[in-house]
């Protein structure tokens, strides 16, 4: 691992990890390494979203969508199918939340998850007390690692929102090996635009079909629909090569496959 501040090289103190050079402490609490700053934009409405009562309503929706979709073990491997090979492999998955793909994956797949929430973290562990995950707080836009740290890069259901998707995609593509993949999923952006409102000419519905229907809040939902115009293409094309994007549970959401460009 590196400081996400500096690139500096950490080492192991009482309380965590320091940084040798900015000499910034990354303490651990009850397993969880926290290198999370101060949030802001997105990120924190985000990380608010997470930490609060709203996603276990919410959560309803996606099961709804995944059994739409022939439930969610079957929803989840069309992502994880493009992972080959992940037994005996190091594995980055970015945003993992609660860990819900965690018992989709080899149990000898050594796991890395980072996320910007402590409940979902924390419930992450919960539920896999027998894995051996290395979780930590901290942002896509600024992960921890080396160059070429891992055999592979999975995120699923956060890329639309990060503060910064491109950035986010470059640090993924950075810490992969050079054959490894990157895999990125999350529902396709203009989904809104599938609501009722948007076709009556009403988008003050729409808002209010995601803030309380829904169960996304006010900030959240108004979020979705600011991004709602998201081009994902482009932003494959910058940092990824021999890359696919691959339409999930009837063109609901998608999924790109690719390799990183550039080898460092």
């Amino acid at each position: 691992m590196q400081c996400p501040d500096c690139g500096g090289q950490l080492e192991a103190v009482p309380e965590g990890l320091a940084c040798i050079d900015c000499r910034r402490l990354f303490p651990i609490r009850d397993g969880i390494l926290d290198m999370l700053q101060p949030l802001q934009g997105n990120n924190k409405v985000a990380a608010d979203f997470y930490n609060g009562p709203l996603w276990p309503r919410f959560r309803f929706w996606e099961w709804f969508t995944f059994l739409c979709n022939g439930g969610e073990r079957r929803a989840r491997r069309q992502i994880l199918k493009h992972l080959p090979n992940l037994s005996g492999r190091r594995l980055l998955e970015v945003a993992i939340g609660d860990g819900a793909n965690v018992p989709l994956l080899p149990a000898d797949c050594q796991i890395y998850g980072n996320d910007i929430s402590t409940v979902q973290l924390t419930n992450c562990r919960r539920r896999h007390p027998d894995r051996d995950l290395r979780l930590f707080l901290g942002e896509a836009e600024s992960l921890p690692f080396r160059d070429h740290s891992f055999d592979h890069v999975l995120s699923v259901g956060a890329f639309n929102y990060f503060n910064d998707p491109l950035k986010a995609l470059r640090e993924m593509a950075r810490v992969v090996k050079p054959d490894g993949r990157v895999v990125v999923s999350d529902e396709v952006p203009n989904l809104p635009n599938r609501l009722l409102g948007y076709w009556i000419g009403l988008p003050k519905l729409d808002r209010w079909i995601m803030s309380r229907f829904l169960n996304l809040g006010p900030e959240f939902a108004d979020m979705v629909d600011k991004h709602r115009h998201l081009q994902l293409e482009p932003l494959a094309r910058e940092v990824l090569r021999d890359w696919q994007i691959h339409s999930l549970w009837f063109s609901v959401g998608y999924c790109i496959v690719g390799r990183p460009k550039c080898s460092g």
